[in-house]
This record gives structure tokens, C-alpha cells and sequence, in this order.
């Protein structure tokens, strides 16, 4: 097995066919074959591909290969760029992807200190998503990843660096800011919600269904947190979202509510793919240990 017999594998997968991905590879459709044939012999593999209606499917066993063929080449690639760091002290382009609660926190300012190290680094920041990100480092689209634990980590990294705690926000006006409330008390409103993630959602509507409460209807998703903010101030909506998201406004004109038996916490963290080595990584960890922020 070689690094090419792996991409070449990939690329079939990719391109959906042997003609496709040979086009695509320059190679011969019997070079192809050949690689693939040597891929099947090294792991024991029977069949890679099956056929089905003129389609060609991956097999049961092949797909078992795919995460961890992607973790190899992207694990070569990366000691590529590191031994490249130390005999040039050039690095080229780097990928983090985050969701929306690590902007507001210091990483920001701990990726500038790391820079201040690294001059010559370029930092492509992407926040979206968690699972889209999720799949994008999968992907090798993004080499760092500041987001929840994953559910399943057998080829990530993952370091758990804080808690976030969620809060349901009102305006300054709304009924439910003048009391202490019961978390029935919500459910007679609609509310507005931060996020893509379905996960996030979950989480929102078990806290209810914890307490046999029916679920409250969610009349605007939206990833942007002003968006969320800006529906609350001349309406009865509620809005579900991380604390450190919220306090970083600092908007007088929104409170959080109080809610008795209502705290909902999630480990969140840093995921890299599993063997992810990088100087840039160890001091960017390093600077957010450094900060008391967590």
C-alpha cells in the first residue's frame, strides 16, 4: 500500500467511477484497476466496489477504509508542511473552523498571539455549522476545530477546554423578566433560536420533554446572533443560546431570564484528526490555557 493507492481509491469515490477519476488523474483505467487491485490484497478486502444498476457503490468493508485513507494523506501532507516550516520558516495557509460561541470567547485574540510566532502564516477562519465543520475536517478542508465533543471520536483528537452554559433571553419588557419563572411558564411562548446544529436543537427541546413539557415552537432558526437579538426587542419571542455568546453584547435592552431547575451545559472543545501534529496547534493551545477565560 502507498499514499497513491489511497488518493486513487479516494478519487474513485469522489469522481462516482474508474473513467471519471481517470480523467481526472491522468492515468489509465488499467492503472486504476491496478492500484486498487494492490489496495484490495494489502487490507484483505474482497470487493472495494460493487455494481448496482450501472452505479458503482461502495462496498460495506471499503467504507471502513475511507476515514482512515483520509487521515493518512492528510497526516502526510501535514508533515509535508511542518518539515517544510522548519527548513524554509514558511508554513503556507492553515484552516480552523469554529462555531459562533468561540468567537465572542479569546480565541481570537489567542490565534493573534500565535501568529506573532508564526509570521509567515496565513490563517484561513471559517465559523459555520458544527456538523458542517465536523465533515469538513473529515474532509481535510480544515486542519483545527473549536467545537463540541464529538459523539464519536475514533479518528479525532479532542480536547475539552470548557463548558458552555445556555440561556434563554427575553426583552427588558417581556412578562417573564419581572419574575422567577417555571420552565412551563416558556412554553406559552415561541421562540427564537441560534443555531444550525441539530444537536443544539435537541438539546433545547429535551430540556423540556425532560419534564413531560410539550415542546415550544421554534418560529425563527437563524446562525446569526444578531439576527436573534434584533427579533426579541419589540416582540414576546424567547431566544435560546449560549451565555458567553449573549454577554459579549452587553445589550441593555435584553435580559436573561430566571428559571427555576433550567441548567443546560455542553463540553465543548478542540478536535484535530487523529495523529494531528503541528507547532502552530501546540502554541495556539497553549495561549488559551494561558488566558482564564475557560
Amino acid at each position: 500500500m502507498n499514499l497513491i493507492e489511497l488518493k486513487t481509491f479516494l478519487t474513485v469515490i469522489e469522481e462516482k467511477g474508474i473513467t471519471a477519476a481517470s480523467k481526472r488523474l491522468n492515468i489509465t483505467q488499467p492503472a486504476i484497476s491496478k492500484r486498487l487491485e494492490n489496495l484490495k490484497l494489502t487490507f484483505g478486502i474482497k470487493d472495494l466496489f460493487t455494481r448496482q444498476s450501472g452505479e458503482l457503490l461502495i462496498s460495506k468493508d471499503a467504507k471502513v477504509l475511507v476515514p482512515y485513507a483520509k487521515n493518512i494523506i492528510a497526516l502526510f501532507e501535514n508533515a509535508q508542511n511542518e518539515v517544510n516550516y522548519h527548513t524554509t520558516g514558511k508554513k503556507g495557509n492553515l484552516a480552523i473552523g469554529s462555531g459562533a460561541g468561540w468567537v465572542t470567547s479569546n480565541l481570537p485574540s489567542a490565534v493573534a498571539k500565535t501568529i506573532e510566532s508564526f509570521p509567515n502564516i496565513r490563517v484561513d477562519f471559517n465559523v459555520d455549522n458544527p456538523d458542517i465543520q465536523l465533515q469538513n475536517l473529515i474532509d481535510n478542508k480544515i486542519d483545527i476545530l473549536f467545537a463540541r465533543k464529538p459523539e464519536h471520536l475514533e479518528n479525532f483528537d479532542y480536547k475539552s477546554l470548557r463548558n458552555d452554559k445556555y440561556v434563554i433571553i427575553a426583552s427588558k419588557d417581556h412578562p417573564l423578566t419581572k419574575k422567577e419563572n417555571d420552565l412551563k411558564d416558556l412554553t406559552k411562548f415561541n421562540f427564537t433560536i441560534v443555531s444550525t446544529s441539530q444537536q443544539t436543537e435537541d438539546l433545547f427541546f429535551n430540556c423540556f420533554s425532560s419534564q413531560n413539557l410539550k415542546k415550544p415552537h421554534i418560529s425563527i432558526s437563524t446562525n446569526s446572533l444578531r439576527m436573534g437579538l434584533n427579533s426579541l426587542y419589540k416582540s414576546s419571542l424567547l431566544l435560546f443560546t449560549q451565555a458567553n455568546i449573549f454577554e459579549s453584547y452587553d445589550d441593555p435592552r435584553l435580559k436573561i431570564l430566571k428559571i427555576r431547575d433550567f441548567n443546560i451545559i455542553r463540553e465543548t472543545g478542540v478536535i484535530t484528526r487523529r495523529g494531528y501534529q503541528s507547532l502552530f496547534f501546540k502554541e495556539l493551545v497553549t495561549n488559551l490555557d494561558i488566558d482564564n477565560n475557560f
